[in-house]
């Protein structure tokens, strides 16, 4: 008899192991990497397959990825010429972000007991600042010029805004990088140009000034050109305000942008405005074209796997106090075991940056007249910021890796004392399959961002864009048709190139 209940309390154990596994396995089909869920987005999106994009989003996004739903296809509704929708979706994506960065207590806890993609994702702070970019353009092509200026005005402001909120949950030792390109030079600069556009002179040296101060301190930690329009706009825009102190100042401040305009002599004081005007004005009677062309696929996230030792005795009350020294022992477990007795080698997985640069180095871009081509500058590296991001954050990500793989194995340790060792099997099991990394980001985003200005008669060009590889090899060319330039007002186009 006893026999017969002993083996019927091993048949429940078991049973309760398999089911354990068997809802661990379904955990573990719904906790693919989010790069390999949506492995079909990238080449539909290459090909020009909007409805397909669309459709893989909506198929593989889940309940957690809401913000990452509305700003996939937020982006992807954009490049196919879907600008009202485009920005609903954005919108959408803003709110979205605005509510998730009140963190919430209830998944952090969750998470320490299976992954951290059962947390709603929230944007990095340099994928949300590029929203206000894309929301521009539509507004743009929607002729609406008014509520493009108000997204200009938006995009460096809620960098600044979410790289703070960020830098809260980081180690002071950690903040140093990411604390310095709170102030993005690029959306800046894209700032200026719309104030300029409108008329609003004033806003637009105050952008054009604080762009030359970003890109003066952080175009060689992120490896971008400072666009040789930026000087020449500033001086252009501060003449004719007549602020000779701020330029004079400013030339001092920022060598670097003032070298990359190639401006020469400049008029000193106690010249008139005029004079400053004639130095960098316009060629009488031109429109400015200003192109914007997107390359390539921004840095994304794969998974590593790491195993870290569990001590035999220690009893690991303080379980942060564990986490942060095991932290330090990363690349070589092995000797901070020595001396000790490993009770468990526990396996856990964290998310890596891939950065896979692409082939494109820039464009030629023309417009069939006599003065010839005008090269891009690359004004933004979305790639190097990401890695600038993912490193401040990286300690931190690690930290609650080893912490949620300990918490898991003390929760198997309590099973096995309340119900043997099939139970603490099943618990390491549940943990094992439950383990992945949190791999998600905006994938759609470019890699980085080109620029180039050409001053055109009025008139209607096609202007021919031959892609350059790194080294100035032409790729191929494409043909952007259409672009109206008026005498006197600005014409902005934006292109995409995969």
């Amino acid at each position: 008899m006893a026999v017969r209940r002993a083996r019927r309390a091993d048949r429940v154990i078991r049973s309760a192991v398999g089911l354990c596994l068997a809802a661990g396995l379904l955990l573990l089909n719904g906790c693919a990497t989010y790069s390999a869920k949506f492995a079909d987005l990238k080449p539909e999106l290459a090909a020009g397959d909007f409805d397909g994009a669309l459709a893989t989003v909506e198929k593989q996004s889940g309940n957690k990825d809401r913000q990452l739903y509305y700003l996939e296809r937020g982006l992807i509704l954009h490049y196919a010429d879907r600008w009202a929708e485009s920005n609903e979706a954005f919108a959408a994506a803003e709110r979205t972000a605005d509510e998730l960065y009140r963190k919430s207590l209830t998944e952090g806890a969750l998470s320490l007991f299976t992954n951290d993609t059962a947390i709603s994702y929230r944007g990095r702070p340099f994928e949300l600042a590029m929203v206000p970019f894309y929301k521009a353009f539509n507004y743009i092509y929607l002729g609406d010029r008014d509520a493009a200026q108000v997204e200009a005005r938006r995009a460096s402001l809620l960098l600044s805004k979410y790289i703070d909120a960020t830098l809260d949950g980081l180690r002071e030792e950690d903040r140093d990088q990411l604390q310095r390109i709170r102030n993005d030079a690029f959306l800046l600069y894209f700032s200026g140009l719309l104030y300029d556009w409108d008329g609003e002179i004033n806003d637009a040296f105050i952008a054009y000034r604080n762009a030359a101060v970003a890109y003066q301190q952080n175009h060689a930690l992120l490896g971008v050109e400072i666009p040789p329009t930026l000087a020449r706009d500033m001086e252009r825009v501060g003449a004719r305000l007549g602020f000779q102190d701020e330029l004079e100042h400013a030339r001092q401040s920022c060598p670097d942008v003032y070298a990359a305009a190639d401006l020469g002599p400049l008029p000193q004081r106690p010249r008139t405005p005029e004079d400053y005007q004639r130095a960098v004005r316009w060629p009488g009677g031109q429109g400015q074209v200003a192109v914007f062309l997107e390359a390539g696929f921004v840095a994304h996230k794969t998974q590593v796997r790491f195993d870290f030792p569990v001590f035999k005795g220690e009893a690991y009350d303080d379980p942060d106090y564990w986490s942060w020294e095991l932290y330090g022992g990363m690349g070589d477990f092995h000797a901070m075991a020595e001396g000790h007795k490993v009770e468990y080698w526990v396996s856990v997985a964290a998310p890596e940056l891939q950065d896979v640069p692409g082939n494109i180095g820039g464009a030629r871009i023309s417009a069939g007249t006599a003065d010839g081509h005008v090269v891009t500058s690359r004004v933004s590296d979305l790639s190097r910021e990401a890695r600038i991001t993912f490193d401040a954050e990286k300690p931190s990500i690690f930290f609650k890796t080893i912490l949620r793989g300990l918490t898991k194995y003390l929760a198997s340790r309590g099973a096995e004392e309340a119900g043997g060792k099939l139970a603490k099997l099943a618990a390491n099991i549940f943990g094992a399959v439950t383990e992945t990394a949190d791999t998600r980001s905006w994938l759609t985003l470019p890699e980085n961002v080109h620029l180039a200005r050409l001053s055109l008669e009025p008139g209607v060009y096609d202007l021919r864009v031959d892609i350059l590889d790194r080294r100035g090899r032409v790729l191929g060319t494409e043909t952007i048709p259409g672009v109206e330039v008026r005498s006197g007002d600005w014409t902005f186009v934006s292109r995409r190139i995969f």
